[in-house]
């Protein structure tokens, strides 16, 4: 009995042990076992907190065990007390045979007692952490890797998670930090049961196991880049764009506030970049629409964000602003029509807003964001040209934009791309693809930042000595977001080659992409809107001679021209501006009247036409006042006058040329000599002597005074003869 007890208790301890086996550190040469443990695992559990990327002499992850385990303490010991065994004594010959001379009774035996045999004290299954280092990689994509196929395993080393875990008393949350030491060998067969070993350097796949048992209840893959340091290689430029626009679309001519759905979104986007750039030190080159950067000026934004914060943070970082025209005008497009000036003069009024907004940072002109977003991606070479006239030295482009232009079997944005036509060429940076930096919710922030740098370094895997630039950019060059560009950040700060810098600083490099050869078409016709901004200039130059040069309505107006040339004008729009130009110069024109009925009287011969002339605005108007009647003698020049609002009186200074009723021509024109009231007829008539008239009518009273004359001489004669024989008095027939 006592032989048999001690055969069970040994098998019960022999299969603690074998549990135990189980769960011990894994041996150094890894079994299919180990292989196939994690095979098939879901990524869950474990979320990467931080990495150490380039790993040389260790493996430095921190991870965040989100699966809820009882404890993460090693257990204690736990005595089982197995049901009561009774052993059976084997039976002896006789018994066995059947034959005995005597018959024992109950109270003759003494009934066995049951024996309860204690199993000696084992352990329970324990949380174990199991650390895999996989192969490097070669072409698989790294988004298979971390979605759980990080391939044949190197080596293991697996241990009590007690050892690489803590909980926080407060939040109860459980860290795993992972700090396993990491050397190079010869051969694939591992000899060190607590080193991680490898033979090969690249790109390598790390796969984190929680175990129970045999059960793994927490699974996560990263990569971390091995052995870049014996590399040597040539540096790698680091930069970041951004872009902030200001109207999403024109619609009200004459409107330059911001619809309140872009006031929004350029509000939030200031402070979205606030943010970043307090978190980030990567210098940021921006392109802020001046009219956007108008509005956070004048505190026209729904934002507590200033400008003089923005203007400090950039230049904190050692950040820039791009020069950008005030109004959208596609250099490209101006090029292609000849309108060189426009562009510039645009050009040059954003750089003024862009100055008095941030007056830290100069507006950067070198550097040319070409998207459709800022301006435009169709890329010419008249505009080239005129932006090479302008001091610019490299474009910048996304790499599907730029796709459109070049043909390509895949586009490596670590180097530049070339535009080159004829004799016009210029450099483009290319961003996207692993410059880009979009936010993914499925997975930490930890792992795109390493997804990120990873997919850098297989580009720079591939010719170290090549040096690269890479510049980092958001989907429709939003603001990238900071928590993925702080962890980006800190995961390249490993490597000393990498040097963080301003898009306008990126070093030349040999152009590796396919180049453009050929010229786009340009997405605007500005052809026509030249056209028709030249026949609304016109009217516009006459009705403004009416008025002051500097009257707000012409400033309106011409402001509204200048709209016209703004990409974010549609056709509809186009034909708004025509209406709001037309129907306003036209009102102003139609102010003036000559409200004139019945007929005017001419008593002489210089006698003035008086005139009234009505202007119902609220203006004072400069007009010109011309008559026209072939009976009337008019001044060769018409008549320039002021007229203030309301009824004004006018002597235009005429000579009649005959009497009587004749029609006389009224014509009001503007300075510039349009017309402005016509086909006003008014009846002169001229009371006044003709010339042969008045002849005749002097030769008569000659005639008269010359009679008189002769009639008082002949008079006195006759006094003189008869005096001296009559002294009478004269009678009155003498008189």
């Amino acid at each position: 009995m006592t032989l048999n007890a001690f055969r069970f208790s040994t098998g019960v301890v022999a299969a603690s042990f074998g549990l135990v086996a189980m769960v011990l550190p894994a041996v150094a040469e890894p079994s299919q076992h180990d292989t196939s443990i994690t095979h098939g695992a879901t990524p869950s559990g474990l979320r990467l907190r931080t990495s150490q990327f380039f790993a040389d002499s260790a493996i430095k992850l921190s991870y965040d065990l989100i699966t809820r385990v009882p404890e993460i303490t090693e257990p204690t010991v736990v005595t089982t007390v197995p049901s009561p065994i009774t052993p059976i004594e084997p039976a002896d010959s006789d018994s066995a045979s059947g034959s005995g001379t005597s018959e024992t009774t109950s109270s003759d035996v003494e009934e066995p007692g049951r024996t309860a045999i204690a199993v000696p004290g084992v352990k329970e299954p324990a949380l174990i952490l199991r650390v895999a280092i996989h192969r490097p990689v070669a072409e698989l994509p790294l988004t298979n890797i971390i979605d759980g196929d990080p391939g044949n395993v190197i080596d293991v080393i697996s241990g009590p998670l007690n050892r690489f875990a803590v909980r926080d008393a407060a939040t109860k949350e459980i860290t795993v930090n992972v700090d396993v030491p990491l050397q190079q060998r010869l051969s694939y067969r591992a000899h060190l049961d607590d080193v991680l070993e490898y033979v090969d350097t690249g790109i390598t796949p790390v796969s984190v196991s929680v175990i129970r048992g045999t059960a793994v209840i927490a699974h996560a893959v990263t990569v971390i880049d091995v052995g870049w340091q014996q590399a040597n290689p040539s540096p790698l430029s680091v930069a970041m764009i951004t872009h902030i626009s200001g109207r999403s679309q024109l619609i009200i001519p004459g409107d330059n506030s911001l619809p309140a759905s872009d006031g929004s979104r350029a509000a939030r986007e200031f402070e979205l970049l606030v943010d970043l750039l307090k978190r980030s030190q990567i210098p940021i080159s921006i392109a802020i629409s001046p009219e956007v950067a108008e509005s956070l000026t004048n505190e026209m934004l729904p934002t507590a964000v200033a400008a003089q914060d923005v203007d400090r943070l950039i230049s904190a970082v050692r950040g820039e602003v791009f020069s950008l025209p005030y109004r959208s005008i596609d250099p490209f497009a101006a090029g292609t029509t000849g309108l060189n000036d426009r562009f510039i003069s645009e050009l040059n009024a954003g750089d003024a807003v862009m100055k008095a907004a941030f007056p830290s940072l100069t507006p950067v002109r070198s550097v040319w964001l070409a998207d459709d977003t800022v301006t435009s991606t169709a890329i010419t070479t008249e505009g080239v040209n005129l932006l090479k006239s302008q001091g610019v030295e490299q474009l910048i482009m996304t790499d599907d934009s730029y796709a459109e232009g070049a043909l390509h079997g895949g586009l490596d944005d670590t180097q530049p791309g070339l535009f080159a036509v004829e004799s016009t060429s210029l450099p483009i940076v290319i961003t996207g693809a692993v410059g880009e930096i979009t936010r993914n919710p499925n997975i930490s922030i930890e792992d795109q930042a390493v997804l990120s740098v990873a997919r850098i370094m297989q580009h720079r895997r591939k010719q170290p000595k090549l040096a690269r630039s890479v510049v980092f950019s958001a989907p429709d060059l939003t603001i990238p977001d900071a928590d993925t560009v702080q962890a980006i950040e800190r995961l390249l700060s490993g490597d000393p080659t990498v040097k963080f810098t301003r898009v306008s600083d990126l070093p030349d490099q040999i152009t590796a992409n396919p180049a453009i050869v050929t010229p786009s078409v340009p997405q605007i016709d500005l052809a026509q809107r030249q056209l028709t901004a030249d026949a609304l200039q016109a009217l516009i130059n006459d009705t403004g001679s009416m008025l002051d040069e500097e009257h707000e309505f012409v400033t309106k107006w011409n402001a509204i021209i200048n709209d016209l040339f703004d990409q974010r004008g549609n056709g509809e729009y186009v034909v708004d501006i025509i209406d709001v130009v037309t129907n306003e110069t036209s009102a102003v024109r139609q102010w003036v009247s000559v409200p004139m009925s019945g007929t005017v009287n001419l008593t002489g011969r210089d006698t003035p036409l008086p005139l009234v002339i009505k202007n119902t605005g609220a203006e004072p108007l400069q007009v010109l006042i011309r008559l026209n009647s072939p009976r009337l003698v008019v001044p060769d020049e018409p008549l320039a006058m002021t007229l203030p609002p309301g009824m004004s009186s006018v002597q235009v200074p005429v000579e009649a040329r005959s009497n009587g009723s004749f029609d006389v021509e009224v014509e009001v024109l503007s300075p510039a000599g349009t017309p402005i009231v016509n086909n006003i007829t008014i009846v002169a008539k001229a009371m006044t002597l003709s010339g042969f008239g008045r002849l005749i009518g002097f030769g008569l009273i000659l005639a008269l005074i010359s009679w008189w004359v002769s009639h008082i001489r002949r008079h006195r004669q006759r006094k003189i003869t008869v005096a001296p024989l009559e002294t009478q008095l004269p009678s009155s027939e003498d008189l």
